[in-house]
């Protein structure tokens, strides 16, 4: 009955409608608390929980909490950990939010391979990296990902999607460890 495919027809498109409305209100939600945290860091008005933990243990957490990203990809999530790495002092929350925007960053651009989380122990430092697969960022623009709202790539086709926060307010969470955040050069093809 043609009455029956017109309301099907209707209400596949107000759940459509709707899930739109869902997903702005909350992309809207991580703009406004990125722009919070951010600025709340700068003003030093920032409540740091610091007490000694695992750097392992910050990583499997984030580890946990992105794999669903995986899930319809072919990349693989890899770690190679250091033996014997020593307690930090650290604000676990905080840390487990700068690996996981780390994750999240690597495999929005890496559609076959690995991304790959690491741990290695200098004299000084425990040495986290998040190694991809993916296309890479151009060498005049590794420079730039760590400036408020920007997203560096072709937005054409990249179609970049987030604040351009993410990276910034890792920067704010890392310095205030002591540690320093960055971009590996790579020979760009």
């Amino acid at each position: 009955d043609s009455g029956n495919k017109k309301i099907d027809r209707t209400i596949k498109q107000i759940l459509s409608n709707t899930n739109i409305i869902v997903e702005e209100g909350e992309r809207l939600t991580h703009l406004i608390n990125d722009v919070l945290d951010l600025a709340k860091m700068e003003a030093g008005r920032t409540d740091w929980n610091m007490r000694p933990i695992q750097i392992e243990d910050i990583i499997e957490r984030a580890m946990a909490s992105t794999s669903s990203l995986f899930e319809f990809k072919d990349v693989e999530l890899r770690k190679a950990f250091a033996a014997n790495t020593p307690e930090i002092e650290g604000d676990r929350d905080k840390l487990i939010q700068v690996v996981i925007n780390l994750i999240s960053n690597a495999i929005k651009f890496t559609d076959h391979g690995a991304v790959t989380l690491k741990t290695e122990l200098t004299d000084d430092f425990v040495i986290v990296s998040v190694t991809d697969s993916g296309c890479g960022i151009k060498p005049e623009d590794q420079l730039l990902v760590f400036e408020k709202f920007k997203q560096v790539g072709d937005t054409l086709t990249d179609k970049p999607k987030g604040t351009g926060l993410g990276l910034p307010i890792c920067k704010e969470i890392v310095e205030h460890h002591g540690g320093s955040v960055w971009v590996s050069y790579r020979d760009w093809e």
